[in-house]
């Protein structure tokens, strides 16, 4: 028996399909000194038992891409190393019971088509032709994706493991990790049942053991284990040996060829949690105890969809513990707080469909700092430290499951684990009608009802509930006057000597400001693109205050730390929770405020991108004139036990003024009608400044700065992508993201962002255009350009600034 080795340049934690990728491609791009550790057998712990299919639609173009390499490299794989991993490519069949589901996966299928993945909608008539025995009366239509299959799971992990050893890895069985040793805040070495191996890097790779193992070095990795089920039957006479799978997402079940008979599976919408107690040591292979009261939803809709199943004998209910995060996203990336410390789990009972483009990133993630794909959406650093909570994870992923399969409604929410952060201003929200939406634990007004309207969503493709609501609040903030509270936003305050030496090294705009100065700033790499973007202020002489978006105030702090040299003398503190955020907007919110401060608000006396502590109430707010609504406004940044006095002044002062309150989905559609962006929908590590229209944000001659001579470089090249906007030339159809762009009959981009621009009378949408031969302004706007919008091609008009207030002048009025 090969021993144990006392040192490996990587040691991944976990033998499963995840683990057995990241060892195959870290050995496919050179690295030979792997360690891969399985605490039983390879494939033992929930990897056995998926049902291996393979679908490649994801969320954008980047998880798309990603997804088809599992269609390309799962075929190959015998080739390379004897070992058969039983893909087969048998297409996809999605079907929808009515028009709501349909105009999902029209939008579905355009963003497809643009992403280089061939799909089409066939209609019930053509799905019932591929596949006889499938019932198809009940339909609104369907879809097909050619290229998808289905795969063996245990012997595509397999052959991915004997692909590592073939390129020198060591893989050991039956040997647990029991610690992960540390130093100066980065990895140093594992310590197992069997001895201590030193190393450089450790991937987790545990699965549903991956908390656990994050636990070790204290990071979150949020994950639940619950239980998930599928039926198998024997062979049914006259049924072909392989057939395209078939997804019912309305009926919460899934089905695919298996040996003559079918696989038939369950994302019930209120699933079992298991492993509460712990999993037990002796956990390989093991099957629960079956569950047909739990399976029923399955059973109804299995007996609908292919009426032959009535008559099958099921060989088995298969009932097996699998891991699910609370966003149903997967976690990957390197962890915060600690250096070298990589994780690939949490997989959302997509795993074996997302193993092949899951190793690849993180592998390539480790060899060259960063992936080149777009990860955020699984990033492990959108995760806060408080996630851990069991009792949250175990309340979430009740819901988790069948999230898949829900309804994929834009703007839909979580409605479990409920509330976990308010404003101190919350029961005042919900007492003036408050809906609530929630980001990163946060509740946050999403809109206002008026007195007799019930506040809750109502979902749909089309114009939803709060539709008419929300056009109201929009323009109160264009023509009168709004407050949101957008206490949720990430702010740090940076101290210390080397402040400005420091920030003027992370930052491409010029961090030399004099004190009360308010400076965006994007945040770049080394190849010029967006890691993140934030506003800086300089609140003294060695005192900067720092503001992002919630949602990433984990990933930019842990960015930022990270680029704080150990020899600087500056430190970054993270004081989100010790400061609301009311903002006030629109072309009477000087003069509201003037009512409430003796403080000169004009132009002359508080100009724009300013900020200054004032007297508002009882309090003393830092003052800033900032918007990210376009409209003259200050945002409000008031210690957290102060902010009840100032809303409460704000309201009573507000009603000679008309003021209205806000919510998240006005604020949504106000920032995307000026042309205002947002990081990770539009703008990323892959964009520039200057692809993104930011290109003010780089101030080349402030002396050196990361991204600075990739900027350089990006300066003088020939533009091939460029972030301009649209409007749709009919009033009714709505944008949201991923909608295909059309120049001249071409596909030439799609949808960032889009939104219903309330003050121009139709959708609006931003998003990148692509030009091989380079793009100029005179050939952006000498196009004809359409936008597919379910299934219809809509005329649109293109532009290089934004359609309203293209100079930005009416926040500087």
């Amino acid at each position: 028996m090969e021993q144990l080795p006392k040192h490996a340049q990587v040691v991944i934690i976990g033998g499963g399909i995840i683990g057995c990728s990241t060892a195959y491609h870290l050995t496919k791009i050179g690295w030979k000194d792997v360690v891969l550790l399985e605490r039983k057998e390879l494939a033992s712990g929930t990897t056995w038992a998926a049902a291996g299919l393979v679908t490649q639609l994801r969320q954008n173009r980047q998880l798309s891409d990603l997804a088809k390499y599992a269609t390309q490299l799962y075929p190959s794989l015998e080739a390379e190393t004897g070992v058969s991993t039983g893909y087969v490519k048998t297409g996809s069949i999605t079907v929808c019971r009515d028009e709501e589901r349909r105009r999902e996966w029209t939008r579905a299928i355009a963003a497809a088509a643009a992403f280089g993945i061939e799909a089409h909608e066939i209609g019930a008539a053509e799905a019932k032709r591929m596949l006889p025995a499938l019932f198809v009366d009940d339909l609104s239509s369907a879809f097909y994706i050619p290229e998808d299959g289905q795969t063996n799971p245990e012997d595509t992990t397999q052959a991915l493991a004997k692909g590592a050893r073939n390129n020198g890895c060591r893989i050991f069985q039956h040997t647990k990790v029991t610690d992960i040793k540390l130093k100066s805040g980065a990895v140093t070495g594992v310590s197992t049942e069997k001895g201590d191996i030193t190393c450089e890097y450790v991937v987790n790779c545990a699965g549903m053991w991956g908390r656990d193992i994050g636990g070790l070095v204290n990071v979150s990795i949020p994950l639940h284990a619950a239980e998930h089920m599928h039926a198998v039957t024997l062979p049914i006479k006259g049924f072909p040996e392989v057939f395209p799978s078939v997804r019912d997402f309305d009926g919460y079940s899934y089905f695919k060829s298996e040996m003559g008979g079918i696989l038939f599976g369950l994302f019930e919408p209120v699933s079992k949690p298991w492993g509460m107690q712990g999993i037990p040591e002796d956990f390989k292979f093991t099957q629960l105890q079956e569950d047909y009261d739990q399976f029923e939803i399955c059973l109804e809709c299995a007996f609908i969809r292919f009426p032959d199943i009535q008559d099958a004998e099921v060989r088995h209910l298969e009932v097996v513990p699998e891991s699910f995060t609370p966003d149903t996203g997967f976690n990957i990336g390197e962890v915060p707080g600690v250096k070298n410390f990589f994780v690939g789990c949490g997989m959302n009972s997509v795993g074996i469909a997302s193993a092949a483009g899951a190793g690849f990133a993180l592998a390539q993630w480790m060899d060259q700092g960063y992936p080149e794909y777009e990860l955020w959406p699984l990033d492990v650093k959108r995760w806060f430290p408080w996630q851990r909570n069991k009792k949250y994870l175990h309340d979430r992923v009740k819901e988790s499951v069948g999230v898949l399969y829900h309804h994929h409604f834009p703007n839909r929410q979580k409605a479990t684990a409920r509330p976990v952060i308010c404003t101190p201003i919350h029961d005042r929200l919900r007492d003036n009608g408050a809906c609530f939406s929630m980001i990163a634990g946060w509740e946050r007004a999403d809109w206002f009802a008026p007195e007799g309207v019930e506040p809750k969503h109502e979902y749909s493709w089309h114009r939803q509930n709060w539709f008419p609501y929300q056009a109201e609040e929009h323009m109160a903030v264009r023509d009168g006057v709004g407050m949101y509270d957008l206490t949720s936003m990430g702010k740090y305050l940076v101290q210390g000597r080397d402040a400005e030496t420091v920030l003027q090294r992370i930052c491409s705009n010029d961090m030399a400001a004099p004190v009360g100065q308010v400076v965006y700033t994007p945040i770049l790499n080394e190849r010029g693109g967006f890691e993140t973007d934030v506003t800086v202020t300089k609140i003294a002489d060695e005192t900067f205050f720092i503001v992002t978006a919630g949602a990433t105030t984990i990933h930019d702090y842990d960015h930022i730390r990270r680029l704080i040299s150990e020899d600087a003398v500056a430190t970054i503190t993270d004081v989100t929770h010790g400061y609301a955020m009311l903002a006030v907007m629109g072309p009477k919110s000087r003069d509201l405020l003037s009512r409430l401060t003796d403080d000169d608000l004009s132009n002359e006396g508080f100009p724009y991108a300013t900020a200054r502590e004032i007297d508002v109430a009882y309090a003393r707010p830092l003052a800033m004139r900032m918007s990210y609504v376009g409209e003259l406004g200050w945002e409000l940044y008031i210690p957290t036990n102060f902010v009840q006095g100032v809303f409460d002044a704000i309201m009573e002062a507000g009603e000679e003024f008309g003021l209205r309150l806000v919510g998240m989905q006005a604020v949504n559609s106000l920032r995307v009608e000026t042309g205002y962006r947002h990081w990770e929908s539009d703008i990323t590590p892959n964009e520039n400044p200057y692809e993104a229209g930011l290109g003010f944000g780089g101030k080349l001659d402030k002396g050196e700065f990361i991204g600075r001579d990739a900027l350089l470089k990006a300066k003088d090249a020939v533009l091939k992508q460029k972030l301009v906007m649209f409007t749709l030339n009919d009033p009714e159809p709505l944008l949201y993201v991923n909608e295909p762009v059309f120049r001249d009959g071409e596909h030439v981009g799609e949808i960032s962002s889009g939104a219903y621009g309330h003050k121009l009378g139709c959708a609006v949408g931003m998003g990148y255009i692509k030009n091989a031969d380079g793009l100029t302004a005179e050939w952006v706007s000498s196009g004809s350009y359409e936008i597919k919008v379910e299934g219809k091609m809509i005329p649109a008009t293109v532009y290089l600034k934004s359609p309203y207030d293209p100079d930005n002048q009416r926040t500087r009025m």
